[in-house]
């Protein structure tokens, strides 16, 4: 009984969609058959029953395709399905009716008198081809519809999750490349000035716990990840003083904006890493808002500079492209390197 009311609940609009439709369907026959309205009878329990049969008619084709989809593995709503499903209802209900009726007419010995003649079992059955092309046609389109609509949250929700894990595991790619190359800078100041490796490597410390605590938090605010592109620039600048200049708009600090962890400090490494900057002819790397996030800097190539794969920014790339369904746009040209992040708007705050 439970699961009769569950069921009722959860098409309650349908079904009095069928209540009214029987009502209009009875009404609009009697009418029709009346030379007047003086002619004009109209019997309630008609309309009754007209409903009783749709109701029916409704949950035969909820049982029929409740069976067939146990046994079948495609999980998305096809036309071609759905015909199926009509024509094993269709005739299945055809018999199940006619032998219910056969039974009830011997029960009640009244045989001769509903099965007298092949045409008035003829009209029988084209009423009830017709009733259930009527009522089943409604109850196959809403039940396309329910699950074409489930079927596309589920899908929505298998992709979010993908996405999702997706994103989990180009963050942890940058986590080791983010320690890899530090490790490599301290290395050399290690060898250069170890003051300032033991300077380089505190700082560092407090840097990765900040990775640490990020790394699986899929966005941040601006103002989070713009102080931590700081104080990792604050760390660069103790192996390459004034080599080095980051400006950064003051309206970014304020900005609703959310942001993925790391992209930006990932842009200024981009920018040191890449380029060979001198204290007479300093790389500036500027940060602003234009159209997206832009981050640009002046191009000072090393003379023995190695090929990159690029891992850093394919992997930001990826991420945008999974979050916002837009590409980081990205301006390499002879003396500037630009990089446009898309805007994702923080929806809590605005």
């Amino acid at each position: 009984m439970q699961k009769v009311i569950q069921f009722i609940k959860g098409d309650i609009t349908f079904i009095l969609f069928l209540f009214v439709f029987s009502w209009v369907f009875t009404l609009k026959n009697k009418i029709g058959f009346a030379n007047s309205w003086d002619d004009f009878v109209f019997h309630p329990d008609t309309s009754f029953w007209v409903f009783i049969q749709a109701l029916c008619i409704f949950l035969f084709i909820h049982l029929v395709k409740k069976r067939i989809d146990k046994t079948n593995t495609n999980l998305a709503p096809t036309v071609k399905k759905y015909l199926l499903f009509f024509g094993i209802s269709l005739i299945t209900y055809l018999l199940i009716t006619n032998i219910f009726g056969i039974l009830i007419s011997l029960a009640f010995n009244t045989f001769s008198r509903n099965f007298n003649s092949s045409y008035q079992i003829t009209y029988k059955i084209f009423n009830q081809v017709i009733d259930f092309t009527i009522f089943g046609s409604f109850s196959l389109a809403y039940l396309y519809s329910k699950e074409n609509i489930n079927h596309k949250k589920r899908l929505s929700a298998y992709e979010a999750s993908n996405s999702k894990s997706k994103i989990q595991q180009l963050k942890a790619q940058l986590s080791p490349h983010f320690l890899f190359n530090n490790l490599n800078i301290l290395d050399q100041l290690i060898d250069e000035n170890k003051e300032l490796a033991s300077t380089f490597l505190s700082q560092f410390s407090d840097l990765y716990r900040y990775v640490l605590k990020n790394s699986n938090k899929e966005l941040i605010t601006i103002k989070e990840e713009i102080i931590f592109a700081e104080n990792y620039f604050k760390l660069m600048e103790t192996k390459y003083k004034d080599c080095y200049k980051l400006i950064i708009d003051h309206s970014i600090r304020s900005s609703k904006i959310l942001i993925p962890p790391f992209c930006l400090q990932v842009l200024v490494e981009n920018a040191i890493v890449h380029n060979l900057g001198t204290i007479k002819k300093p790389v500036i790397i500027s940060i602003s808002i234009k159209k997206g996030i832009f981050v640009t800097n002046n191009k000072a190539i090393h003379v023995n500079k190695k090929n990159s794969n690029g891992i850093a920014l394919k992997n930001l790339s990826e991420q945008f492209l999974l979050l916002t369904n837009s590409s980081v746009v990205i301006d390499d040209s002879k003396d500037v390197f630009s990089v446009t992040l898309p805007l994702i708007k923080n929806i809590n705050n605005d």
